[in-house]
């Protein structure tokens, strides 16, 4: 999967990466029997290009949580679907995400 990539759905799967949200190219979120887990983040480190995971939902500061970054997004989304049951429970802890508070996502 590259990062222009669209919606990406594999039914033999629980989870789905949806492409780059409407105000940012670089951008992604996981989805996970319908709740949203954690989004992914593109950026750049020198001449290097990274793919930043992110919780879902936001510490007393307001902002996302980084967990962990890969060098692709196929590798963000894998690290991300391997760690369901942690990235659900660091996020009950956080505040509301901003974006979708209730973390819902209807899987099309």
């Amino acid at each position: 999967m590259n990062a222009t990539a669209a919606t990406t759905i594999d039914a033999t799967q629980p989870h789905s990466v949806y492409a780059a949200t409407p105000w940012s190219a670089d951008v992604w979120f996981l989805a996970h029997d319908g709740r949203c887990i954690g989004w992914i983040r593109r950026y750049f480190e020198g001449d290097y290009e990274f793919f930043g995971v992110y919780t879902y939902g936001c510490d007393r500061q307001g902002l996302r949580v980084w967990v962990a970054s890969e060098r692709s997004l196929t590798g963000a989304a894998a690290y991300m679907a391997a760690h369901v049951t942690e990235l659900l429970d660091r996020s009950r802890s956080l505040g509301p995400d901003p974006v979708n508070p209730l973390g819902l996502h209807e899987r099309r």
